[in-house]
């Protein structure tokens, strides 16, 4: 993950304000302040990015944040290939997600010396919604403090000379958008790349094996899930119980320690999760809630996963996902 970090020191009667941007890969991530700021606002990109805060963050603390989608649902990329609309020719890759594209498209035509952060929160929730059409856009969030709601943006993203005619209400910048799975834009970049390959050489042999590798791969980490719920809670209750979800308000998982644990056993065991397999975060955060012990799920890892070779996917290759 790579977060972008905006800091305005202003007068000394005024205090620093700080926004922060971070479109999210499946890392975890850890964000040092070492200034005292008055106000921080965050964006966050991410499948299932309200995880993150739900029933954690309080409200009377001066960090707000925005994010992509609900603590339960997917993001959504966008600017793909063959999509409408689409990057230029040459790119073979998405070129944005719904969200983060909404935010920023919103802010290169308003003159944020007139928008507020409410303002914009209300058109990037619209747009990121694909209009309401959820079933190919996510609900966005806000957590923390929402009395700061009511500031210009300018005191956060700072502000470009030539939008000072720009109108604060420009609701609709376009419709709605093709957008695709955030956790399928791996495939259509591998996809690009071997309908654009000469036919017969190496270099689409390898992207094809390439592809039925990633594919193979997503097959494996859903069976051994869904085999380890089994084996831990039973046949009839294993697969409810990994995918129940918690009331709203009430954050993930109630000891964080334990479920970065799980996944370093789920991992050590059965390969590594890939930003796919992150979407098995809540399965991992349900084995904890359910009081299952470390040793049990090591065994049951074990079991779902032993024998099996992961290749270039085993976790010591690419590293621990939490």
């Amino acid at each position: 993950m790579q977060c972008f970090l905006v800091t305005r020191v202003l007068s000394k009667v005024e205090a620093a304000r700080s926004w922060i941007a971070c479109p999210m890969t499946g890392s975890s991530c850890t964000i040092l302040i070492t200034e005292v700021l008055e106000f921080l606002v965050m964006y966050i990109e991410a499948c299932e990015s309200g995880s993150i805060f739900e029933g954690i963050m309080p409200k009377d603390i001066n960090i707000y944040v925005t994010t992509a989608s609900n603590a339960e649902e997917n993001s959504w990329g966008t600017y793909c290939p063959g999509m409408e609309p689409s990057p230029p020719p040459e790119y073979v890759t998405c070129l944005g997600d719904l969200y983060s594209v909404s935010w920023m498209e919103d802010s290169e035509t308003h003159n944020l010396k007139a928008e507020t952060i409410k303002q914009q929160y209300h058109l990037v929730k619209e747009r990121t919604s694909n209009y309401n059409t959820f079933s190919t856009g996510s609900h966005v969030m806000r957590y923390g403090n929402e009395s700061i709601e009511g500031e210009k943006l300018y005191l956060y993203q700072g502000f470009d000379p030539a939008s000072v005619n720009f109108s604060p209400n420009n609701v609709h910048i376009g419709g709605r958008m093709d957008v695709v799975n955030q956790r399928d834009a791996e495939l259509v970049f591998l996809w690009q790349m071997y309908k654009r390959s000469e036919d017969g050489s190496e270099k689409k042999t390898q992207i094809l094996n390439q592809m039925k590798e990633t594919v193979r791969h997503r097959t494996h980490l859903d069976s051994s899930v869904e085999l380890i719920g089994t084996l831990l809670f039973g046949p009839k209750k294993g697969s409810a119980i990994l995918k129940s979800v918690r009331e709203p308000g009430s954050p993930l998982v109630d000891d964080w320690i334990c479920l970065k644990s799980m996944v370093r056993r789920f991992e050590t065991h059965c390969g590594s999760l890939t930003q796919y397999g992150m979407k098995h975060m809540r399965a991992f955060a349900n084995i904890c809630n359910g009081g299952v012990s470390q040793a049990s799920m090591e065994e049951a890892c074990f079991a779902a996963c032993s024998g099996r070779d992961f290749g270039d996917l085993h976790r010591s290759d690419q590293g621990y996902s939490a």
